[in-house]
């Protein structure tokens, strides 16, 4: 079977506009962790890539396209659409990107492992899958949605601290925490929040612990893959989010509940269709869902290495109805963006000195720089061990080989 992988950020969805490194990082390691597991199982990869990450990057693939701008991005999901039997989209929720890119490829007659269109706008708005959440009785913090003017004006209903948030994003995009009013006022007037004419959402704080649960559905039916730790930073008045990877499996208090409370939502939604990702905030053995990722998460990297690459191919099942039996883990993940990442200032540049990490067992995604050579798109890496520390271990050895294998890259 020839399978059409689409990641929208490394795929050429933004040939014409600024690569952001951190999530051009997260878009190339899910689309390369895909392609690994598709042609292990045997199947057919083709794929459009941005034209400013040179070839010699890319995973294997029986068709590449590479996109210039939106008239060659355009021509790429056409020809590789009429050219496949099945279709995966990889793509951000802001804006309206996930679905306007699912129409696109569906347009063409390809059959696509994603949520129906009206299922997968549902899910992208934070609005509406927290007004889900309150329908089936989970637990929710209190919060309230509008315009920035909107929730300024009505804050005061609030517990602080809170956290606002944009009700269409991905990846912690402009998501703060304030602890008073005079906080709140100065991260609703950041230029980046004003700019944004789309509704927010302010909610009380709950402390907790990040943690994600990824599970495959079809046919009005959810098995679960796994429950992960995510490692993210909420910005502050003097910083700002970021997502930065996380751990697989997450053995928290909490996880039963966030394992019957993700499939509640799951079989809520009949037209879910392929992976899907649950996120929530554990507090003790409480869990509280936050949002639903309609699409393939940055933890498919750890889960290529705790369910192996034939189980993390089963998305493929989901397509004839139901989706298969929860897969059995083997051991521990952990997956980060090497920020890290030594280079020496004093040598000359070489794509091939970047290429060669690509062969080290646990490397993700390669490390390369954009055209101007300023900025770096940092490797993806994966530690995996028998248990937790054994996987963290890992992590740090293979981000030593990193760093040994680059000695004298320039930064």
């Amino acid at each position: 079977m020839r399978i059409f992988l689409y990641e929208h950020i490394s795929g050429g969805g933004l040939a014409s506009e600024d690569l952001s490194p951190s999530f051009a990082a997260q878009g190339f390691a899910m689309l390369c962790t895909m392609a690994r597991c598709f042609n292990h199982a045997g199947h057919e990869v083709s794929f459009c890539y941005d034209a400013r990450i040179h070839e010699q990057f890319l995973p294997r693939a029986v068709e590449k396209n590479r996109v210039t701008d939106e008239e060659t991005w355009q021509a790429a999901i056409d020809t590789l659409s009429d050219n496949a039997d099945l279709g995966i989209v990889i793509a951000p929720e802001d804006e309206g990107v996930l679905v306007d890119v699912l129409k696109a490829i569906r347009s063409r007659g390809l059959d696509v492992v994603n949520p129906d269109t009206e299922t997968a706008a549902f899910c992208s708005d934070k609005i509406t899958s927290a007004n889900l959440f309150e329908e089936l009785a989970l637990p929710v913090p209190r919060m309230i949605f509008g315009t920035i003017n909107d929730i300024l004006n009505d804050s005061q209903d609030l517990n602080y601290p809170v956290v606002i948030k944009p009700a269409i994003s991905s990846g912690a995009t402009l998501t703060f925490i304030a602890s008073d009013t005079a906080t709140l006022m100065e991260i609703a007037h950041r230029p980046e929040m004003e700019n944004r004419v789309a509704s927010f959402i302010l909610q009380e704080y709950v402390d907790g612990d990040h943690g994600s649960v990824s599970l495959l559905a079809g046919n009005g039916k959810s098995s679960v893959l796994s429950v992960n730790r995510q490692n993210i930073t909420m910005g502050t008045a003097e910083s700002n989010p970021g997502y930065y990877g996380g751990e697989c499996p997450f053995n928290h208090p909490a996880r039963k509940e966030a394992i019957s409370y993700a499939q509640k939502i799951a079989d809520a939604l009949p037209g879910l269709r392929g992976y899907v990702g649950i996120d929530f905030v554990f507090k003790g053995e409480e869990a509280y869902p936050m949002e639903i990722n309609p699409r393939l998460t940055v933890s498919s990297i750890g889960l290529e290495r705790t369910i192996g690459p034939k189980g993390l191919s089963s998305i493929i099942d989901c397509v004839n109805g139901a989706p298969p039996k929860s897969p059995d883990l083997n051991g521990y993940s952990v997956f980060e963006e090497y920020i890290g990442m030594k280079r020496s200032p004093d040598s000359m540049h070489s794509i091939d000195d970047y290429a060669r990490v690509m062969v080290i067992p646990g490397v993700s995604s390669p490390p390369f720089p954009l055209p101007n050579d300023k900025i770096m798109v940092r490797p993806y890496v994966c530690g995996w061990g028998l248990t937790r520390d054994e996987a963290r271990d890992d992590l740090r050895a293979i981000e030593i080989s990193i760093d040994t294998r680059l000695k004298g890259v320039p930064a």
